[in-house]
């Protein structure tokens, strides 16, 4: 699907389908394509004189082929991470080719940057005239989103924390408060979850501080210096959001040590219940297997008091391994 937009006093539009496409072409700055069909990139190549990058191309990992110039235009291909939304965070390839005219992108996914990147150009319209300010302004969005997403798990991180953790005083002041259970299982799925993602934001914001570095050191002369200097006050955001995202890999890192510690801790809580039982029920057992061996000559065979005898001492037996491990501080 090709859409087409024109910058116009009031922002980014988009150009009706019922006006020529030639023309149209003519008219747009942003050549927006998604899901592009074979005969749609033919028609982009023809109409802009431009070699547009297959899907296959565009997941090329060599840096010549991801970022490069050609025919006075600069390709770039940066990796957007969509449905962060429907909490199945994919990688999805960017292609951006920036020519004097135009800003090209060739894309097999639907980042939120994408959807809302024409309600940030009906806000200041003056920072959207030009193909490279909108590429900026595009690479922009997209970081942003990062960054909102970066806040969002900061948030459940320590809501994941107060949930192992909890208040370590109660209403009273000095008591530890009595946590309830924990599904400890969830917690850990929930980590993996958060590192894996971090680990594809990581990704992105590496390849667009490549992508960035490339636009700030081409000499096209048609490329604007205020371009050039908002890419460069956004990689060092990019920084930022980089180091900001290792900080939190490693609080992510040190809850699932806790996770596993508290798993092992209630392990051993449970191996713990049963020992204790066994303990309490091996006395009890041995009485019962002495007594009842009915070999014909035991003193207690015929004896009228036998069985009330047999069933107190098994009770007796029980009661004080209970009374010694409670005086131990093991219950």
């Amino acid at each position: 699907m090709i859409t087409l937009y024109a910058v116009e006093n009031s922002g980014l539009q988009k150009l009706a389908s019922t006006v020529e496409l030639k023309d149209r072409f003519g008219k747009a700055t942003w050549i927006d394509l998604q899901d592009p069909t074979a005969e749609e990139e033919v028609t982009v190549e023809q109409t802009l004189g431009l070699n547009i990058p297959t899907r296959e191309e565009m997941r090329q990992i060599e840096e010549s082929s991801r970022i490069y110039e050609e025919h006075g235009g600069l390709f770039m291909t940066g990796i957007v991470i969509a449905g962060i939304s429907e909490r199945r965070p994919v990688r999805a390839e960017v292609m951006f080719v920036v020519t004097p005219q135009h800003l090209v992108t060739i894309r097999y996914s639907d980042p939120l940057p994408f959807q809302t990147f024409q309600q940030k150009c009906a806000r200041k319209p003056e920072d959207h005239a030009t193909s490279d300010l909108l590429f900026v302004s595009l690479v922009e969005q997209i970081v942003q989103r990062v960054a909102d997403v970066l806040e969002k798990v900061t948030a459940d991180l320590d809501g994941v924390a107060h949930e192992l953790f909890g208040d370590l005083n109660d209403s009273q002041g000095g008591a530890k408060a009595l946590q309830p259970h924990i599904d400890l299982q969830r917690v850990v799925r929930k980590l993996g979850h958060f590192s894996a993602l971090l680990a594809k934001l990581g990704e992105s914001l590496l390849s667009f501080s490549r992508v960035l570095a490339f636009f700030q050191q081409s000499t096209e002369e048609w490329l604007q210096k205020s371009a050039k200097a908002k890419a460069k006050s956004l990689t060092r955001d990019i920084t930022s959001l980089s180091e900001y995202s290792a900080r939190l890999a490693s609080q992510i890192g040190h809850l699932q040590d806790a996770t596993f510690n508290l798993l092992n801790i209630e392990q051993s809580r449970i191996i713990k219940v049963f020992s204790i039982a066994a303990v309490v029920f091996l006395p009890p057992t041995l009485v019962a297997t002495i007594y009842g061996m009915n070999f014909k000559y035991m003193p207690e065979l015929n004896w009228a008091l036998g069985y009330p005898f047999a069933l107190i001492l098994m009770v007796i037996s029980a009661i004080v391994p209970i009374y010694w491990f409670k005086r131990s501080g093991w219950l």
